[in-house]
């Protein structure tokens, strides 16, 4: 693979995390009304640890991508470079998980108002 299409893997990584991470922010309380529990071991645990332990996996994705592109020192031009050949087929499948992402919150939206 090459060094920017793990550079965007990691971007949309943590663009979904981020995602993820506000919806349950924002509706905590009817996700997870009566807590969460730790999977591994089955106990239940505080809406701060939830935060914390997700704190913790955003960093690590920070951290691994501080480690693919050494702290940034690999990455110059690379986005910019005039001889890149835009990759049409991943263009594609961006542009058929967006239209797909779009129709699944135009239904979620539809649902929620017909409650």
């Amino acid at each position: 693979m090459s060094l920017a299409k793990e550079i965007n893997r990691k971007l949309d990584e943590i663009l979904a995390f981020n995602k993820t991470l506000n919806e349950l922010k924002e509706d905590y309380d009817k996700i997870a009304p009566t807590g969460m529990e730790d999977v591994g071991t089955g106990e239940k645990v505080s809406q701060e640890e939830v935060f914390n332990k997700a704190e913790e996996i955003r960093l690590q994705i920070i951290e691994d991508l501080n480690k693919i592109t050494n702290n940034g020192n690999n990455i110059r031009d690379i986005f910019t470079n005039e001889y890149y050949v835009n990759d049409m087929i991943q263009d594609k499948e961006i542009a058929e998980e967006n239209k797909f992402n779009k129709l699944e919150d135009d239904l979620s939206k539809q649902n929620k108002s017909n409650n």
